[in-house]
């Protein structure tokens, strides 16, 4: 272990893996963008241990960089290596992952060393199921992987209980585990101030959606089932048969990638549907959606608090989506989207039909979805979380 950090010390438990290669570290460059500016934001030092990937890691979004370069310490964790103490040492406050299921120790730890102790949480129970549910279809695996889930909660929240504070990611989490001490709700994002949506590019793409043409829909995401994937393609097809002037861009990987691209085919929609699989975030899949997206669908069946959400909005996008849990509890603080039930794909297509010939509801909700995301940009939502960790120090 490395030498006890100077006070006030904060050490995080990500749940996000760190890569070796060599004797550098690959990390998910949204991660390394937070670590940056929670540097600059903390008093005191840093320290992150995080556990070593088992996988290949993505083919992009990556920072590679060795030890001595980083603004913050970094011990790695060894495939199945718990959490210890020694992991703590010098530590005033902690960063513990609440959905990771190996983390739910160390609350007690903390107590033992004298840090407080902040779990940050997104998923609820429900999504865990909703994932469940989706897995397998044999009802056996899918029992034993309820029970799984039901008794890990029965432990978060005893971990919960005994914490200092939580921070809640999304609202649908905030319902959940919103009455335990000192929680603080955000919304996760990797879009920075200067990164948001101008109003001169806002004006300028309203007056091309003004002018007509057709509607241009878009998504991104993992080509899931749990994200609606197959959904995506079913609703271009209806859209079609409707005679909607649209066009829809698909951006992502996943397991459905071969069934969407047989669909697409089969049901004659390349004309209006394109899949250009995964692309660049910041060198452009953001400048596309800026520039060449009126309505984004997310046809999410699961309640997770996406950051998909806070970073379309940063796009001045509105969305339609299914009413998820998520998705609902955002269209109750601002008016930026519109709503359908789950799975209910017809009534998506509805919406959609409407919007076609009714551009001036876009637009108006393209200035609110904008508005909203200034609210909750990169920068105002890392100093909000690290201000929180830093009235635990003592």
């Amino acid at each position: 272990m490395k030498a006890r950090m100077k006070s006030p010390g904060l050490v995080m438990l990500p749940s996000v893996p760190v890569w070796r290669d060599g004797q550098r570290l690959t990390f998910d460059r949204k991660f390394y963008d937070g670590m940056l500016l929670q540097v600059k934001c903390w008093p005191g030092e840093i320290r992150c241990a995080m556990s070593a990937g088992n996988s290949e890691p993505p083919s992009f979004g990556l920072v590679s960089k060795s030890p001595d370069e980083l603004p913050f310490q970094c011990v790695v964790r060894q495939d199945k290596e718990s959490i210890t103490g020694a992991h703590l040492d010098g530590a005033a406050v902690v960063l513990g992952a609440g959905d990771m299921f190996d983390q739910f120790h160390v609350a007690r730890l903390c107590q033992a060393n004298g840090a407080a102790c902040i779990y940050a949480i997104e998923y609820t129970l429900e999504t865990r199921y909703q994932i469940a549910a989706m897995s397998t279809n044999n009802p056996v695996v899918k029992l034993r992987r309820y029970f799984f889930l039901w008794n890990g909660e029965r432990k978060r929240r005893a971990a919960f209980a005994l914490a200092d504070g939580l921070q809640i990611n999304g609202t649908a989490a905030y319902e959940q585990y919103g009455h335990f001490n000192k929680p603080l709700l955000y919304f996760d994002t990797r879009v920075q101030t200067d990164v948001i949506l101008s109003d001169d590019q806002l004006e300028g793409r309203l007056q091309q959606l003004g002018k007509g043409g057709p509607l241009r829909l878009a998504f991104s995401g993992r080509l899931v089932r749990m994200k609606g994937a197959d959904h995506l393609v079913e609703l271009a097809r209806r859209l079609k048969q409707r005679n909607v002037d649209f066009r829809m861009t698909i951006y992502g990987a996943g397991d459905l990638d071969a069934e969407l691209e047989g669909f697409v085919e089969r049901h004659g929609l390349r004309d209006v549907v394109d899949l250009p699989g995964s692309v660049d975030f910041y060198e452009r899949l953001l400048p596309e959606i800026k520039q060449d997206v009126d309505v984004f669908v997310m046809l999410h069946r699961q309640s997770d608090p996406s950051c998909t959400y806070l970073e379309t909005l940063s796009c001045g996008v509105p969305i339609v989506g299914y009413t998820n849990r998520a998705f609902a509890g955002l269209l109750e603080l601002a008016d930026v989207g519109w709503g359908a039930e789950m799975d209910d794909i017809e009534a998506v297509a509805d919406i959609i039909q409407r919007l076609a010939a009714r551009r001036e509801e876009i637009a108006n909700k393209s200035q609110t979805a904008v508005q909203f995301a200034r609210l909750h940009d990169f920068e105002t939502t890392f100093q909000k979380r690290m201000d929180h960790l830093a009235s635990f120090v003592k």
